[in-house]
């Protein structure tokens, strides 16, 4: 009920800020998530709509197919957020992100904080989760650092390191280091996306080759 009075008043305050919508759909060869695989490294298909006014505030829902578990095949993620200038080309973002797996029941679901400070092209963000990955999950967070590289006809590179932390997060060990670089380059219209993911500092017994560093492709239109 909170979240959906959250999504209410949200909603009241964008309209009467004369919101825009905004939606993109992609197509991928893989859907990596802090580097690991959530489609078994098999193709995804995804999209999203994001809902946004001169306030500031915004909110949304991204939907991707999904495999892994016991018979999740789709991710429905939910969200709302404030985001706005702190001057000097600094830039601030916070939301409240809800996961949901419907075709788990709610074993699965759970809910993320999310903070991130930008300075000019550098991200500095962290995420939290008192429950990571369903009911009974551990405590989980993600301090992360990007930066993205802008180059001529909007192509740009992406680089990002996170460092995820939760006991038992990657077998004997509570915590591993995902990595991703990927270049953007506009091609008639579509976003065309190539780069490198994956991980380090997990188990092989409890990932191998879908935490393994490999190539992601994927084409994206905004509508």
């Amino acid at each position: 009920m909170k979240r959906a009075l959250a999504g209410i008043v949200a909603g009241a305050a964008l309209s009467a800020s004369g919101a825009e919508i905004s939606g993109n759909v992609t197509i991928a060869s893989d859907y990596s998530f802090r580097g690991w695989s959530q489609t078994s490294r098999d193709p995804a298909i995804q999209g999203g709509f994001e809902l946004g006014g001169e306030t500031g505030l915004y909110l949304g829902a991204w939907m991707s197919n999904v495999k892994f578990g016991d018979d999740a095949s789709t991710e429905l993620d939910l969200y709302v957020g404030y985001a706005g200038e702190l001057g000097y080309s600094m830039t601030y973002d916070v939301s409240i992100i809800r996961f949901e797996y419907s075709s788990e029941g709610d074993s699965l679901d759970y809910v993320e904080v999310a903070g991130s400070v930008g300075i000019g092209d550098l991200t500095l963000g962290v995420n939290y989760s008192p429950e990571y990955l369903g009911d009974g999950g551990e405590t989980f967070y993600y301090p992360y650092v990007g930066y993205n590289f802008p180059f001529r006809d909007d192509m740009s590179l992406a680089l990002q390191v996170g460092y995820n932390m939760a006991d038992g997060i990657a077998g004997d060990d509570d915590s591993y280091i995902d990595y991703s670089a990927i270049v953007t380059i506009p091609f008639a219209g579509i976003d065309v996306g190539a780069g490198l993911v994956g991980t380090t500092g997990i188990d092989d017994d409890v990932c191998d080759a879908d935490c393994a560093a490999r190539l992601v492709v994927s084409f994206s239109k905004e509508l």
